[in-house]
């Protein structure tokens, strides 16, 4: 009887593991098959490494998160790691994270101490040069160092054997995690997915929950001091402009090229926006990047990561990509109209109230994380300026009604292309 139902445990897990693999991921056969064989090969030395798992009951002194990719990922972080500090006021809680995150975290009071570090495979896009880059013998150093610190406990959300590993190979008494990726068993305590709740904040949150513990606050935050401030209200002043003012922002950049709807459609987004209705228009590009050329009243301005997040603050809604600055906002309390493609906003999508994201749902290929099969994003070039324009109208007339006051009819908006010849002609264009 014994025999028969560690049997059906074991079937109802695998068949829950194979669920959430199609429910909250996109892992290819090759990434699955890699992934079973590098935790087959493993399994032989699993009991040379780390400590057994520590008792339920036991408050951990100190606590290592696992979130080094990018910034979007790190915000969407955020309610986690508030709720892990209300619930273990007293623990040392340190995450290994991004050099390029790092500065978020100053005076954030979400941890005690980061971990910076540039983790080989965040490195480069391609999917195997990725590992050919440098940065394994720091990887490996980091890894001596949090060995012999003995973390009693160590959470990571990805599902991906790699932090699993990093986790056991760090030898962090107890390592909470999800096993659906593969890697369960160098986890101590492996928590099922809940499938209700696909997006990645609410998979971290679930890991709160596994201990039974309550979800306090499920919003993104950042939070952005009186001197931040102060001084992003006098930046805006150097433009002349005001506290009265109605900013709109507009940041046409992404990370991956494959999550660019096109500077000049933002751009004719923004003039539209500059022509029809009271606003100021601030582009945001990357320091360093060429100054583009903006129409009439329509202001460029770069700007460092932690003086974007002040001056984005100020806005009263930001037109982006699906990228890291869409999370940024968001986590200020900005609402968003992000143009998805790749990406999945069940997943990703932006959590701040009065958000909304512009999509052509009807393409088949995704989610596809930034490989695209074909020769361009295809789910993004039949994105319309129109589409965009309408969801920031709409975006605008109920954030500040007096901005749009009898100045747009809707008339002008076209609908979304949906047969494949629309879909055709608007590739052409």
């Amino acid at each position: 009887m014994a025999r028969i139902d560690q049997a059906t445990r074991k079937s109802h897990a695998a068949s829950r593991d194979a669920a959430a693999r199609a429910c909250l991921t996109h892992f290819g056969p090759k990434r699955l098959f890699l992934s079973r064989l590098f935790e087959a090969m493993l399994k032989p030395v699993l009991g040379l490494v780390g400590p057994p798992s520590s008792q339920v009951e036991q408050q951990p002194r100190t606590i290592l998160v696992l979130e080094y990719w990018y910034l979007g990922d790190f915000v969407m972080l955020t309610p986690f790691l508030k709720n892990l500090r209300l619930h273990y006021p007293e623990a040392h809680i340190a995450i290994l994270a991004s050099p390029r995150v790092a500065p978020l975290l100053e005076g954030q009071g979400l941890v005690d101490e980061v971990i910076a570090l540039n983790v080989p495979w965040t490195l480069h896009m391609s999917r195997w040069k990725k590992y050919l880059s440098g940065g394994w013998l720091a990887l490996f150093e980091c890894i001596r160092g949090l060995r012999k610190r003995r973390f009693d406990w160590g959470f990571t959300g990805r599902a991906d054997i790699r932090e699993n590993f990093i986790l056991w190979f760090a030898g962090v008494g107890r390592r909470i995690g999800y096993g659906f990726g593969y890697g369960a068993s160098l986890l101590t305590d492996v928590a099922s997915p809940d499938l209700e709740r696909p997006h990645y904040q609410d998979r971290w949150l679930r890991l709160i929950e596994y201990f039974g513990k309550p979800v306090f606050d499920r919003q993104p935050e950042l939070k952005v001091g009186f001197k931040a401030k102060e001084m992003a209200q006098q930046y805006l002043r150097s433009f002349g402009l005001g506290r009265g003012e109605v900013l709109v922002g507009l940041h046409a950049g992404a990370r991956n090229p494959v999550r660019q709807w096109g500077e000049n459609n933002f751009l004719e987004v923004a003039r539209k926006l500059a022509e029809s209705f009271s606003v100021k228009i601030l582009w945001f590009h990357e320091p360093g990047s060429p100054r583009p050329a903006c129409p009439s009243g329509v202001i460029p301005i770069a700007l460092p990561l932690r003086e974007f997040l002040a001056v984005v603050a100020e806005c009263r809604l930001l037109v982006c990509n699906d990228t890291g600055p869409m999370h940024l906002t968001t986590a200020v309390g900005v609402p968003v109209v992000a143009v998805f493609g790749p990406g999945m906003s069940a997943w990703w999508g932006p959590r701040s109230a009065g958000s909304r994201v512009v999509a052509h749902e009807g393409v088949w290929c995704r989610p596809c994380f930034d490989y695209c099969i074909f020769d361009q994003a295809y789910c993004l070039r039949v994105v319309s300026i129109d589409s965009v324009f309408e969801a920031a109208v709409e975006a605008l007339r109920i954030l500040s009604p007096a901005a749009c006051q009898g100045q747009f009819d809707g008339s002008e908006i076209q609908r979304l292309p949906t047969s494949r010849t629309e879909i055709a002609s608007a590739t052409k264009d």
